[in-house]
This record gives structure tokens, sequence and C-alpha cells, in this order.
């Protein structure tokens, strides 16, 4: 009982992570309607960026959380109205699937040429503490990041909810013709929502390196699963973003506990696969 227990702890943990990678994704997918095939190199990117502020300047992992989050949205931005934005123009969902994963491997092989292939971690005086809880042990660092999450979880539905800019957010994802007959800047918007998505990505990678080791591909298996949690979770919706990457969560952990751990990854893509077809087959018999 109590290893399942722990388990349940872990999944949740460890979805919560998958759960802000997933909602960065969903916001650009739910707004500019593409799939951001370069989210993973992003979130390897805030990652170094950590690694960086705590070796050379001893700026502490979550203090800085804002910091690269803030690098992360002008890089985000920066990439929409350089890249992203010319390609939107000509329509092809082709073209911006080549364009973001040329820039996902640009990216990572970047990452290689500047730190090489070695395997980086962030040690901190509190990075092996835990916490007994009655029958389970929690990591603090895991803890941390959780609690950060559910903070930015808030923070990110109550300015899509109330400001203005967020209004003006969700206005473009129903209807961006409709939006700019009003005249709302569809372009700012795009370019406002694709460095909000980095920017949780960013985030999401600095909060991972606590427990995660760094290196120029570890935001591949991530990009996947924050694909996953968004087809789960449902395009554009946020609260279903969150929930999926906790379903995610629990579901490696459980698949690790009950069967084996060398199965986990296997049994998340069969699962993700036959959600598909079942929902396919639901759409399929409602037309």
């Amino acid at each position: 009982m109590n290893m399942f227990l722990q388990a349940c702890v872990n999944g949740l943990l460890m979805g919560g992570l998958y759960s802000l990678m997933g909602m960065g994704q969903n916001i650009i997918f739910g707004v500019m309607k593409i799939v951001n095939f370069c989210h993973g190199e992003m979130l390897m990117v805030g990652m170094y960026l950590t690694f960086i502020l705590y070796t050379f300047f001893g700026i502490d992992p979550y203090l800085a959380v804002p910091m690269v989050a803030a690098v992360m949205f002008v890089l985000g931005a920066g990439i929409q109205h350089t890249l992203i934005t010319p390609s939107l123009g000509t329509k092809s969902f082709t073209n911006l699937l080549f364009l973001t994963v040329g820039l996902g491997l640009l990216l990572s092989n970047g990452a290689l040429v500047i730190f090489g292939s070695e395997y980086r971690s962030i040690r901190t005086a509190y990075s092996q503490t835990y916490i007994p809880m009655g029958p389970v042990t929690i990591s603090l660092p895991r803890m941390i990041s959780f609690g950060v999450l559910i903070v930015v979880t808030i923070a990110l539905f109550a300015f899509l909810k109330y400001t203005t800019v967020g209004k003006q957010i969700r206005a473009v994802s129903q209807n961006p013709v409709g939006a700019e007959v009003v005249g709302i800047d569809v372009k700012k918007i795009y370019l406002l929502t694709y460095g909000l998505g980095v920017a949780l990505a960013g985030t999401a990678g600095a909060l991972l390196t606590q427990f995660y080791t760094i290196f120029p591909t570890a935001g591949a298996s991530f990009g996947f699963r924050a694909l996953i949690v968004v087809v789960v979770g449902g395009l554009g919706s946020i609260p279903g973003a969150f929930l999926a990457g906790i379903f995610l969560g629990l579901l490696e952990t459980m698949s690790a506990l009950f069967i084996s751990p060398s199965y986990s990854d296997l049994i998340v893509f069969m699962t993700f696969i036959v959600i598909l077809v079942v929902r396919q087959t639901v759409i399929a018999r409602r037309k």
C-alpha cells in the first residue's frame, strides 16, 4: 500500500510538469492553430539557461525561474516575428511543420556544439532533501516545483479570463477574422501567444533542473509528452491540459509499479494511440 501511495505522489508531482509543458503547447495551438514541434527543445534551452545562471552567477534555480521565463518569452516572440509570421502567410501546414522541426534540430545541435554531449546537473543544498508525510516521502524540489506549477496555472487562467489582453487572445482563438474586424491586432496577439507558450516551456525546463539531467536532446521526450497532453486534454483547453498532464504522470508511475519501468513509455504511447482511435470513432459517429 505504501508503494502505491508513493507512486501516486510521484506521478502527481511529475504530471504537474507535463501539465506545464502541455499548457504552453496548448495555448500556441489554440490561438495559432499550429503544432510547435520544437516545444521540447525550448524546454531544453530553459534548462541550460538555468544551469548558466546557477553555475556562473550563483542564482538559485527557483529564483532563476522568472528570469528564464522572461528570456524565453523574448526568444519566442523573436522567433514568431522573424520565422513563424512569414510562414503563416503561406497558409501551409507543411511549411510550419518543417520550420518548427528544423528549428528544434537547430536548437539541440546548437546546444551540442556549445555545451558538448556531457550530462550536466544542478545540485543545491536542498536537492537531496526529502520530507516524510505519513506513509510517503516527498522530494522537496519536486514539491516546490509543483507549488510553482499551481501558481503559474492559476495566474495563466486568470490572465486569459480577466485581463484585456487575455480576452483578446481568446477572441483571436475563436475567430481571428472577426477579432481583426473589431480592431484587435492579430499579429501582435500571435506574437504574445507564441512568446507565452515558449516562456511556459522554459519555466518547465527551469523547474526540471533540480531532479533531471541536462543534455542537448533532453527535450525530445518531453516535447512528445506535451503533444500527448494537448490531444488528451483537448485542443486549446488549459484546464484540460492540466488534468491530462496529471493523468500522464500517474499513468507512467502506475505502469512502472505494476508492470515494469522499462515498459512505461510503451504503455504511454499505446494509451495515446487508443485515445486517438476512440476519439476519431466518436467524431465519425456524431457525423
